[in-house]
């Protein structure tokens, strides 16, 4: 998936699984962030997907929030503070990898550096947009339907459908 779909899952995150928002769209982002800045910018990574998009990634970056969260907590008196950023970064990073899952047509390295993968990447982000190859029809669908039922049922979008059907 691409930007709107991980914003969208960070999202319904913080709305049915009550993450703090703000943690959970930086972790919804992150694993993007830096795989592609590591891979197209820095050429530091053989693939826009390591290391951040494997169960490493997102183990290891949970236990760095939460030591941050809790040294900031622990500093400022606001206990239970790392354990609601701990678990807001968990379940965003875990939606922004179920996102770029098989389910959705996409192949992820989850067991990178315990396992080899054989790594393909286009030279550019969003390559199959100006490559001339297939466009991914089901995950384009799937982000879309996303995205859709994210608005649908984000509180101001709610609320001006039932004043619509109200009317009606």
């Amino acid at each position: 998936m691409i930007l709107p779909g991980h914003i969208a899952a960070s999202y319904l995150c913080h709305r049915h699984l009550s993450a703090e928002l703000t943690p959970a769209l930086l972790a919804g982002v992150a694993p993007d962030v830096i795989d592609k800045a590591a891979h197209y910018l820095l050429r530091a990574s053989p693939s826009s997907r390591l290391p951040m998009h494997t169960l490493l990634g997102w183990f290891a970056s949970t236990l760095l929030v939460a030591l941050i969260a809790w040294l900031l907590a622990r500093a400022r008196g606001h206990h239970g503070l790392s354990r609601r950023w701990a678990w807001a970064w968990f379940a965003g990073y875990g939606a922004h990898l179920l996102c770029d899952s098989p389910l959705v047509g996409q192949d992820l390295p989850l067991l990178w550096p315990w396992r080899a993968y054989a790594y393909s990447s286009t030279g550019v982000p969003l390559g199959y947009l100006f490559d001339g190859g297939p466009l991914p029809w089901w995950t384009l669908l799937a982000e879309t339907l996303l995205v859709l039922y994210t608005l649908a049922a984000a509180p101001p979008v709610k609320a001006w459908l039932l004043r619509r059907r109200a009317r009606a």
